[in-house]
């Protein structure tokens, strides 16, 4: 499940122009990804509910926290990746299908360990997954 909402998260960010988009998981160091601006997605945390019981689906609540951080050189301005934020990132957020968001905390600041400038965002998201049951 949490794969899956990686996914939906990265898709929705590539499809808004946010290129290239890597897992939190991909463990793709950072001096092999692009030397521009880019994308990291991954969750801190994820708590499911019970699940509830149709004939034929499972439907499954959930609630999470979203890391999302876009990460430039140190040489870039603060307010462009704001700015990148605000085009790309933002707006894919909103509109992902079958996921409610909301930012909960935003920052930036540089990261001696990467070498980079990095905008984080932790976004609040909650939705159901539906998993067909298997017929019996």
């Amino acid at each position: 499940m949490l794969n899956s909402i990686i996914e939906a998260v990265s898709a929705a960010l590539r499809n808004a122009g946010a290129q290239p988009v890597y897992s939190a998981f991909d463990a793709v160091p950072a001096e092999r990804k692009d030397k521009g601006i880019y994308t990291i997605v991954g969750i801190d945390s994820f708590e499911s509910t019970a699940p509830v019981y149709s004939q034929y689906v499972v439907y499954i609540p959930f609630k999470s926290e979203l890391s999302v951080k876009v990460t430039a050189p140190p040489a870039y301005p603060a307010s462009v990746l704001c700015d990148y934020y605000s085009m790309h990132v933002a707006p894919a957020v909103e509109a992902i299908s079958g996921l409610e968001c909301s930012l909960k905390k935003l920052s930036v600041k540089y990261d001696s360990n990467i070498q980079r400038l990095v905008l984080s965002a932790v976004l609040s998201a909650g939705g159901i997954t539906r998993i067909e049951r298997d017929n019996v």
